[in-house]
């Protein structure tokens, strides 16, 4: 079958990410191709269609691209990866338009609000074994919130270790790096303890690493062991091939250290229910169920992280007892505070979708409405004893500046998305202000400036003529060469209500 340019261009983008189902943008479609066009008709009972009517050798089906994230977020939960292949040059330009894929979205790095419907954490770990000595890395990260951290695993129980520390994390997609000694076994406990678990394997680590851990951590952050390093940078490099941003939010690399928790066994966690149930896996009727009376998100996922890592530490307990204690004896502080945090949203995983450019004015009314919240969260705080509380108090900020620049410039019910308009508040900018009374009003302002013009020029019979493709003032009986006085303000004019429009200049005498 001979190919046309389009569907060469599409075979070659496919082989830059064999192992994804590639969205290919053609219009207002993400269209997809053979294999990949039978897989997802069959995923989200789609109708296969055809370009040439070959449906055999040749099928196709796509989706509408302005509804795009449902359907990729139903693949993502199916364990699939999605290429999204967009259109970079002129769609109007002569010849093929150029695409490129800008993104590939995987279960373990999928930012949208239709995929991310709950409070648990979304993460990606990484597994790598020294061939030598047996030791184990694991690296993990969840990119929705800016998480990253990894543990170092020796001993003859380092491998139950790491599959415990796998049941806890609950990751959607894990990264396998090199051969795995133990790959018969890993594959036996995450099928039945993890079924939608996607795997992804990287035949060997970067050879970017020292540039990738100073690019996202401190000097004193950035791990010592060899193995460590080569775990931690080839995941951050997985990351940044797939997510396609600079994943400037993590910043902060923490260790999986058991001396100082109390390490509870995949059996032990999942038989007592603490934060999974037997029945399904999920949260209803568990401890974390029962305890689970936190206002935000971010409460949520920490009261979790809690109860799957209880302290060892008498001190510790201590200090969270104090706390505790505290604001059970003051109901008014305490009060205030579940009142407060009930505007809090999820400050996490908005300021994720802000730093990768993925953000909406939605998400930024959400962020004012958050960052409001802070200063009487603090004034709460103020007069507290536990030194926890205390130390809560001393590390708020406040960000009022912040606060009342998205109060002048964004309405407080913009639509979801940029396309359609209405973002910015009237007053926050002269020039919008003055566009958008161009577009709402273009007839009025023609007028003034018709009745300007005859006072101008003393002509009272003076008319504007609108054109099909130009607006231009006409004397009567008078041609457009002949009206040079009126010429340059009413071509500004043009300009500023048609601005994409093309005139030749040089005939207007521009």
């Amino acid at each position: 079958m001979e190919l046309t340019p389009m569907m060469q261009q599409y075979l070659a983008t496919k082989e830059q990410e064999p192992d994804a189902l590639l969205f290919f943008r053609l219009g207002d479609f993400y269209e997809m191709f053979f294999e990949d066009a039978k897989t997802v008709s069959r995923e989200l009972g789609l109708t296969l269609t055809s370009r040439s009517g070959d449906k055999e050798n040749c099928p196709m089906c796509g989706v509408p691209y302005h509804a795009a994230e449902q359907y990729l977020s139903k693949l993502i939960a199916k364990g699939y990866k999605v290429a999204i292949a967009e259109q970079i040059g002129d769609p109007k330009a002569k010849g093929l338009t150029k695409r490129e894929i800008i993104k590939v979205v995987t279960p373990g790095t999928v930012l949208s609000d239709n995929a991310l419907v709950n409070a648990n954490n979304n993460y990606i770990a990484l597994l790598h074994e020294d061939a030598v000595s047996g030791d184990i890395v694991l690296a993990g990260a969840d990119i929705s919130t800016g998480e990253c951290f990894y543990g170092l695993y020796q001993g003859a129980n380092r491998l139950q270790m790491v599959l415990d520390e796998l049941y806890r994390l609950m990751m959607p997609e894990l990264v396998l790096v090199g051969a795995m000694s133990f790959m018969e076994t890993l594959q036996e406990f995450v099928e039945l303890r993890m079924p939608n678990c996607l795997f992804t394997r990287l035949p060997e680590v970067t050879d970017e690493m020292e540039d990738i851990l100073v690019q996202h951590f401190d000097a004193s952050q950035r791990p010592q062991e060899k193995l460590v390093k080569e775990g931690v940078a080839t995941l951050l490099s997985y990351l940044h091939r797939t997510v396609k941003t600079d994943l400037s939010q993590i910043s902060k690399l923490t260790v999986l250290d058991a001396s100082e928790n109390l390490v509870i066994d995949t059996y032990t966690l999942r038989n007592l229910e603490i934060t999974r149930n037997l029945r399904d896996g999920g949260k209803k009727d568990t401890l974390l169920d029962v305890m689970d009376m936190t206002q935000t998100a971010m409460g949520t996922r920490l009261l979790k992280k809690w109860l799957e890592y209880p302290l060892l530490s008498i001190m510790s307990i201590e200090a969270r007892l104090d706390a505790v204690e505290e604001l059970v004896n003051d109901m008014t502080r305490r009060r205030s505070l579940r009142e407060a945090c009930k505007e809090v949203y999820d400050f996490e995983r908005l300021l994720t979708r802000i730093e990768v450019g993925t953000a909406n004015a939605r998400d930024l009314i959400s962020l004012k409405v958050s960052l409001a919240c802070l200063p009487v969260i603090r004034k709460s705080l103020a007069e507290a004893q536990a030194r926890l509380l205390q130390q809560g108090h001393e590390g708020i900020e406040e960000f009022q500046p912040l606060v009342e620049l998205i109060e002048r410039a964004i309405v407080d019910e913009p639509g979801f998305s940029v396309r359609e308009g209405g973002i910015i508040k009237d007053g926050y900018n002269e020039e919008l202000d003055e566009y958008r009374r161009l577009s709402r009003d273009s007839k009025s302002m023609l007028q003034e400036i018709e009745e300007r013009e005859k006072a101008e020029t003393g002509i009272k019979t003076l008319k504007p003529t609108m054109c099909a493709s130009r607006l231009w003032p006409m004397r009567s009986g008078i041609s457009p060469t002949s009206s040079r006085p009126l010429r340059p303000r009413f071509w500004e004019l043009r300009k500023r209500l048609r601005p994409s429009s093309t005139i030749s200049s040089r005939k207007y005498g521009k």
